[in-house]
């Protein structure tokens, strides 16, 4: 699990700065009780988008 350490929204999305990346394979998110379909994003380090427009800073997200 990581830690969402920054955010900033682009449109639909917000993009999660995390404080680590997991090193395993993985097809979703899960912030709490939801879960998220990634959204592609390049060039961004430890980062992931998901279409939202709630703030997730501070949160643990799970990789799934």
């Amino acid at each position: 699990m990581s830690k969402v350490v920054e955010e900033f929204r682009i449109r639909q999305y917000v993009v999660l700065k995390l404080d680590k990346m997991p090193q395993v394979h993985y097809k979703k998110y899960r912030i709490g009780t939801e879960e998220f379909e990634p959204v592609p994003i390049y060039d961004l380090p430890q980062c992931i988008a998901i279409t939202s427009d709630k703030s997730y800073l501070g949160e643990t997200v799970e990789f799934i």
